[in-house]
């Protein structure tokens, strides 16, 4: 029997739409600078020495701050009407980190498909919506998942698999499959200099941005489509390396189908997909479900669907079914592992049997 009451939920709802609003603000911060410029002071400021340093007008800098004071995200003075923020909370404010910020601009970036999200629900609306619309966040994504991993939390992945570092050390041929703009690819090269390293993406321009940002020897990137790989890559990779893309395909088991082949017999894949399982009421306890699914509703998903017979797995189609799919497609070793310091994601990671 649910004991709670009209006025309980009326407060929970009061404090999740509260918190939506404080949201939209710190997305503000973020991409404004205004967190950054803040972090570097080491005293506290007024709005007017604020805005003067960021650049911007008084008027919207105060009552940006009006909003993280009562926010409590920004400290004040209210004698001197000075502001700062403690040393505490600037790690998960500034923009040169994956933090809670830097997600706020991701939220941000999905209200402007609402419109296009809604008429997708409807009956007679379309059934998906292009990836031309979602420019904004794919930039956003970009920059986000640059501050994903550092070494450690790199090779702590790369260790969970069986071996794989002292290959990777001796020379081995890698492929990062929807690598963007090739942030992990570039540093997993740099962490192994013997090895061979393929990036490849469908986006022409992610492509272009990974080889200017990465000038290493024993790296290369392709405009390539996951669903139809080179005929001569059969068996050519020891390690396929995948984070987060899989659930945003329209077509995920054929290009795990793709990766399958091109994977040499004993080879590895490593799949990076968001910690969830593949039912909802199993979810309840993993940290911010109800926000991965928020961006699977208006980004994996519609995207997913553009594409006629797609098959939308959704950001939150779990380990069960990942794992299910690999052990159907014909791997083996199938296993689940927690990535240290990466709360909302796991290693998902699988073997191409020998003699295959």
């Amino acid at each position: 029997m649910c004991s709670e009451t009209e006025g309980d939920f009326m407060e929970y709802m009061t404090n999740v739409v509260t918190n939506g609003l404080t949201t939209v603000a710190i997305s503000l911060g973020s991409q404004l600078g205004l967190f950054d410029i803040m972090a570097t002071m080491d005293k506290p400021m007024t709005s007017q020495e604020i805005a003067d340093a960021a650049g911007l007008k008084e008027r919207y800098v105060r009552e940006w701050l009006g909003a993280m004071v009562t926010g409590t995200i920004v400290n004040t003075d209210p004698n001197s009407e000075k502001f700062m923020i403690p040393k505490h909370r600037q790690r998960e404010l500034v923009s040169t980190r994956k933090n809670q910020a830097g997600l706020a601009r991701g939220l941000t970036s999905l209200y402007r498909l609402q419109d296009d999200v809604m008429d997708c629900f409807r009956k007679e609306g379309p059934s998906g919506i292009p990836h031309s619309k979602y420019e904004y966040h794919y930039r956003w994504l970009a920059s986000f998942k640059k501050n994903d991993y550092d070494d450690t939390k790199m090779r702590a992945l790369i260790g969970q698999v069986s071996g794989l570092e002292k290959v990777l050390g001796a020379g081995i041929h890698v492929c990062d499959v929807g690598c963007n703009t090739g942030y992990h690819v570039g540093m997993l090269a740099k962490l192994f200099p013997s090895s061979q390293f393929v990036g490849v993406d469908i986006s022409e321009s992610a492509i272009a941005e990974a080889q200017k940002n990465n000038q290493s020897v024993n790296t290369t990137f392709e405009t390539q489509d996951a669903y139809n790989l080179p005929s001569d890559w059969s068996d050519k990779f020891f390690y396929v390396y995948v984070s987060k893309v899989i659930h945003d395909l329209a077509y995920s088991e054929k290009a795990l189908v793709e990766i399958y082949r091109i994977l040499k017999p004993g080879g590895f894949l490593s799949l990076v997909e968001v910690n969830a399982h593949s039912k909802p009421s199993d979810n309840l306890s993993i940290p911010n479900a109800q926000g991965i699914y928020v961006f699977s509703l208006c980004h994996c998903v519609p995207s997913a669907l553009n594409y006629p017979g797609g098959t939308a797995l959704g950001s939150c189609w779990g380990r069960e079914a990942a794992m299910s799919m690999l052990k159907d497609i014909g791997f083996d070793c199938v296993q689940v592992f927690e990535i240290p310091n990466q709360p909302e994601e796991i290693h998902i990671s699988a073997q191409k049997p020998q003699g295959i």
